[in-house]
């Protein structure tokens, strides 16, 4: 037992330092909201899978289906507000999209098994309050593949943010550090989702680069993972000490960080 919650904290630490490596550029660049919106479309890819694999036995892993749909939605409205939208119009279609495979497909997947509603559930809630092997191997396989890139693109993706045309006049290519950061924010948000669960994702991806920026001047990668990995810790043995799904835990520590957040400019 003791060996499981090893594991399971462990696992939690580095979906911590998968959500400290993209909260705070998604923060600074205002991407926060894009973020948010690859919740909907891994929910809408993993119903897809999860309907796909009782319909047709394709025996697909369902968190396989759920990142390739993010990721492809994801460079879909890169391609939107790149060349037809601004962001967020861009941002809204992508929604209408993931919402109606969601809706289109959890129906049917309704029609053809009778597990596919509880199979949906883990993706929102959250599988377990306990991991496993392969949680974990996910998890770290993402944050060493996402963190090391992310670093190498913030500085770029803090000029684009803030003056796009002055970095496409001095030679960025604006529309490629558009397509990685999407993607890379679809892939972390996809893993995220495929064990902590779509609601707790929801969560983390906007509190510590939120808080980061609060108290840092620039905003301090140190401050996103610190945050990212104490909300996670603290979340999961939350969740644990009530018995209910890691995102729950994580859920209450975070809302308890944005009323202290609340409470400290009210003082001020």
């Amino acid at each position: 037992m003791l060996e499981l919650l090893a594991l399971t904290y462990v696992m939690a630490a580095a979906g911590g330092i998968l959500v400290g490596a993209i909260s705070l550029p998604l923060a600074f660049s205002r991407s926060t909201l894009f973020a948010l919106t690859m919740t909907h479309s891994v929910l809408g890819g993993a119903i897809l899978g999860i309907y796909l694999n009782s319909a047709l036995g394709l025996g697909v892993p369902v968190p396989i289906t759920a990142t390739m749909v993010s990721l492809i939605l994801s460079v879909l409205a890169a391609e939107l507000s790149e060349k037809i939208f601004s962001e967020d119009v861009a941002i809204a279609l992508t929604v209408a999209i993931s919402t109606t495979i969601t809706i289109i497909f959890g129906y049917l997947t309704i029609q053809v098994s009778s597990t596919g509603l509880s199979e949906v559930w883990f993706y929102v809630a959250g599988t377990s309050a306990i991991a496993t092997v392969g949680d974990l191997i996910k998890m770290a396989t993402a944050a060493i593949i996402v963190a090391p890139l992310m670093h190498l693109i913030s500085r770029e993706l803090k000029y684009i943010s803030f003056d796009k045309d002055g970095a496409a006049a001095m030679g960025l290519n604006v529309r490629v550090y558009r397509y990685l950061f999407f993607s890379l924010t679809a892939f972390a948000t996809s893993t995220l989702a495929s064990t902590l669960g779509v609601l707790a994702t929801h969560v983390l991806l906007a509190v510590p680069g939120a808080v980061a920026m609060r108290f840092g001047k620039r905003g301090s990668l140190t401050a996103s993972y610190t945050i990212a990995v104490a909300l996670a810790l603290i979340g999961y043995f939350t969740a644990q000490l009530l018995e209910i799904p890691p995102s729950g835990g994580i859920g209450l520590i975070s809302g308890l960080v944005i009323m202290g957040l609340i409470l400290g400019h009210e003082r001020r």
